[in-house]
């Protein structure tokens, strides 16, 4: 017990406290944090995705495994979300929000906080790689979802093209083919803004929870949150297992998997009207209920 206590105080307490800055400071100044969010993730993250590529050793081997883990998760957890909206007898538009919920995680405002103070630099990195992957599924497969198929693949790879981190990830790349040198004074200017990423995300993540609710979907939220927090981890321990991974891409890869749902689901929800209160709700239960889940995981990994 004393150990999963000192993991909750050091490495989940660290970031709720920045969740709960931006949580406040949406509750008392009501502004408008479009803005902010979009500069963390038109800048600040792309940032932080060139820079961590660029000083890791991460090989694409290792690359390629991260890859097939979020992807097999995510459909994984599609088809157990799936079956259980059916059980549960959800409409259509309740089905694609369940599933938003149940196969997206929070891998960057959250995760890679999370990741970095549990197990350090050589794990956010590969942390870093699950975001990207996680965020180029959330924009393509997500948004299919989200609209019933209705904009088809062209649509979501309309969607991809607008996705910064994936130029990020390209031009980091070709520099690491290439083996060309990026000169220091523009890899430190580079390095900065990548610093602020992480505690910005969780900053709007705060003012992002500042306006959510359960709602009248607590009971389903409940059940997508089960699914997402204690069904997940387990999905992701297999895949892991069959992919080979090892050392920190395994402690990233499935930390980042067993994380709550993603509030990015509840924009792209609200943009489809895939059911966005259902989505909100579980966003909320799961992410308040998480210091614990993961506390026990991080324990396990460790």
């Amino acid at each position: 017990m004393s150990a999963l206590l000192d993991i909750l105080t050091r490495d989940i307490l660290p970031i709720f406290v920045v969740i709960g800055l931006g949580y406040f400071f949406a509750r008392r100044t009501r502004l408008d944090m479009r803005g902010a969010s979009r500069l963390t993730f038109y800048i600040l993250s792309p940032c932080l995705v060139f820079t961590s590529l660029i000083e890791s050793n991460i090989k694409g081997g290792e690359i390629a495994q991260i890859a097939a883990f979020v992807a097999l998760t995510a459909l994984a957890m599609g088809v157990l979300g799936w079956l259980t909206a059916r059980s549960i007898r959800l409409t259509a538009q309740q089905v694609s929000g369940f599933l938003l919920t149940v196969m997206f995680v929070n891998a960057g405002n959250y995760g890679l906080g999370v990741t970095g103070l549990a197990f350090g630099a050589e794990a956010e990195a590969r942390a870093v790689i699950y975001f990207v992957c996680s965020s180029v599924l959330i924009y393509t497969l997500g948004t299919l979802i989200a609209s019933g198929f209705a904009g088809g693949w062209r649509g979501a790879l309309k969607q991809l093209i607008l996705l910064p981190h994936v130029y990020a990830l390209l031009v980091a790349f070709v520099i690491r083919l290439t083996q060309w040198q990026v000169p220091q004074p523009i890899l430190d200017g580079l390095d900065l803004p990548g610093r602020a990423a992480i505690p910005m995300m969780l900053i709007v993540l705060g003012t992002q929870l500042a306006n959510a609710s359960v709602g009248s979907y607590w009971k389903t939220a409940s059940i997508g949150s089960v699914l997402r927090l204690f069904i997940a981890p387990l999905v992701a321990a297999g895949f892991a297992s069959l992919l080979n991974l090892s050392g920190p891409a395994w402690q990233a890869s499935i930390l980042e998997a067993s994380m709550p749902a993603a509030v990015m689901n509840t924009i792209i929800a609200d943009e489809y009207e895939a059911e966005p209160r259902l989505v909100t709700g579980t966003v909320v239960i799961s992410t308040l209920i998480s210091p614990i889940t993961l506390s026990v995981i991080i324990a396990l990994l460790k």
